[in-house]
């Protein structure tokens, strides 16, 4: 395959989290096709990507975006895709100069060009302002259900689906779902798509001896759903449980108080540590049980990477974290609280794999099976089994 020019587009990289640890794993894969690597974005920083994971990619060069700043805290996603209107046309002029346009974080910024082959890393329905069907209450103990589409955000994503015209550029792009669930989304909306990739996971951090802790590793954001992580925690006050989180600045600018006032409100047994996985790796590799309450459609990164140390998973019983637990065919789900809190058990007193059993099985996600994927769909291999 002779060497092209490709353009990743990632606006913000300031989060730090599970979605600039897959693009530059996409930008090293490129790389090692031999391709020159470009990124677009509007807060890059090479140093503090090397801190915040350990590597940085290899990039030929780095082109900018103009920032998006909202004028009102409501409707955050009308503001940015009116600012990303407004920019988007003079962007994608450059597009044609590249062979391939990888877009790894949002579709706003996807606009059809001559020449260039457009990709799309597809996250969860909301991405493509399409609503999922998942959605949970809160309180403890009652079940995790399905909804139905909310009145007002079935207009209000139509509205801002007709600005972008994401129905027409996302049948001009290839998407790469993250999980057999989004494939399922993409097959309905007939947009191309390859087989379901799931996301790079780091899985240099190995099982330790295990004490009878359980763990989650996220941002602090409303999606993450760390109330039901507490409230988990209040009905087991004989166990640690330990929240490694992060709040990004503009996370903090877009939610100002969330954080603080969540975390504010946790139990006494749980430790909130705002640090870097990869310079406290002995949290995960001592903990018996990730507990991953979210219930977004991908697999997440840092639940695997807590799999591939051997802690065994625990999630609700829809989601991507549902679907790791069946392709790994070891952990629990749990269809509410009550039933999260004695598979905690379950899995502390008398767990069923050991250790090491969860990383073997793990090994299937690391970064090198990612990579291979990524090259593959870049020389237009789109199946895969």
């Amino acid at each position: 395959m002779a060497n092209l020019k490709v353009l990743v587009v990632h606006p913000r990289f300031d989060v730090f989290g599970g979605g600039e640890y897959l693009a530059i794993n996409v930008m090293q894969a490129l790389d090692e096709l031999g391709h020159d690597v470009y990124l677009r974005s509007l807060d890059y920083n090479e140093e503090a990507v090397e801190r915040a994971f350990g590597s940085k990619p290899n990039l030929a060069g780095i082109l900018p975006l103009a920032d998006f700043k909202p004028k009102f805290r409501k409707a955050l996603a009308l503001q940015k895709a009116i600012s990303a209107k407004r920019q988007r046309g003079k962007v994608a002029i450059t597009y044609s100069q590249f062979d391939q346009v990888w877009h790894t974080q949002t579709t706003y910024w996807i606009e059809s060009s001559p020449g260039a082959k457009l990709f799309n890393i597809f996250y969860d329905p909301t991405d493509i302002f399409t609503i999922g069907s998942i959605a949970s209450k809160h309180s403890a103990g009652e079940s995790v259900v399905r909804t139905r589409l909310s009145t007002f955000k079935k207009p209000y994503y139509y509205f801002i689906k007709s600005i972008l015209h994401t129905d027409r550029e996302l049948k001009n792009t290839l998407s790469i779902p993250l999980s057999r669930s989004l494939e399922v989304t993409l097959n309905k909306l007939h947009y191309p798509h390859t087989g379901s990739v799931p996301a790079p996971a780091s899985l240099k951090i190995k099982p330790g001896p295990k004490r009878k802790q359980v763990v989650l590793v996220t941002r602090i954001a409303p999606q993450k759903r760390i109330g039901d992580f507490f409230a988990i925690a209040r009905m087991l006050p004989q166990y640690r449980f330990i929240l490694l989180g992060s709040v990004s600045a503009t996370e903090r600018r877009l939610m100002p108080g969330y954080a603080d006032n969540l975390i504010r409100v946790k139990p006494s047994n749980v430790d909130y540590v705002e640090k870097r996985l990869w310079t406290v790796p002995e949290i995960l590799e001592e903990s018996a049980v990730y507990l991953y309450p979210a219930i977004e459609e991908a697999i997440n990164i840092a639940f695997m990477q807590g799999c591939g140390a051997g802690c065994i998973p625990v999630a609700p019983s829809m989601g991507g974290g549902a679907e790791l637990i069946d392709k790994l065919e070891a952990g629990y789900t749990y269809s509410d609280l009550i039933e999260a809190a004695r598979s905690v058990t379950e899995a502390i007193e008398n767990p069923k794999w050991t250790a090491l059993e969860i990383q073997r099985r793990a090994e299937a996600f690391d970064e090198a099976h990612f990579r291979n994927r990524i090259k593959a769909i870049s020389k237009g291999e789109y199946s895969f089994p």
